[in-house]
């Protein structure tokens, strides 16, 4: 959104909750509008209005974003409905056909399958457990995802870089390995004569 379609918004927020003070100053201002910049204003007003209509306190930065991401983001499947997708995928394809049953999940469900393996699924022994370690699994990637899709684009960006970096900075330092093979010296008697000549003992 524009700086003047912010103004909108500050509006919005300030004549709604007239006894709070909301971004008193010239600095607050400024970084509302730098955490809110990236949305667009139709979406922004729209979930603001809402907020708005059922909020008695001023919605704080988190609250506002939140909000829009849940117009924004596609609606994810709880724990549940993902796990029956994947006995879905096992009893239609196997253990044999692994390589399409995983093409035919898609987003968190799929990297909880490939975290856990599809073939360990099959295999396993223990559907509880494997269930649980599903449900928890599925569960952190969903919060990352829903934390991320909440980021303003500019700290997501950075975000990602940091953790790249960081990634890049764990990897095991290479060990440099001699292929070469050490040179092997022949005790030949000349040679020998030689040494003991030289050590003084003939």
């Amino acid at each position: 959104m524009t700086p003047q379609e912010f103004d909108v918004i500050r509006a919005a927020i300030k004549s709604a909750y007239p006894t709070f003070n909301i971004m008193p100053d010239k600095y607050s201002i400024q970084l509302w509008y730098r955490m809110l910049g990236d949305i667009d204003f139709k979406v922004c007003e729209t979930a603001l209005q809402e907020l708005i209509a059922t909020q008695t306190y001023p919605p704080q930065i988190a609250e506002i974003r939140a909000k829009c991401a849940e117009y924004t983001t596609p609606q994810m499947k709880d724990a549940g409905e993902a796990w029956g997708d994947v006995q879905r995928a096992i009893q239609k394809y196997g253990y044999y056909r692994a390589e399409e049953a995983m093409a035919s999940l898609s987003g968190p469900t799929k990297e909880a399958v490939e975290r856990m393996g599809f073939r360990e699924l099959c295999l396993g022994d223990n559907p509880v457990a494997n269930r649980a370690h599903f449900f928890k699994i599925y569960d952190a990637i969903l919060q990352r995802k829903i934390n991320d899709s909440r980021l303003p684009e500019l700290v997501l960006k950075k975000k990602a870089e940091y953790m790249l970096n960081c990634a890049e900075q764990e990897k095991p330092a290479e060990i440099e390995v001699h292929t070469e093979e050490p040179e092997v010296s022949v005790s030949t008697p000349e040679f020998i004569d030689r040494l003991m000549k030289e050590k003084g003992l003939r």
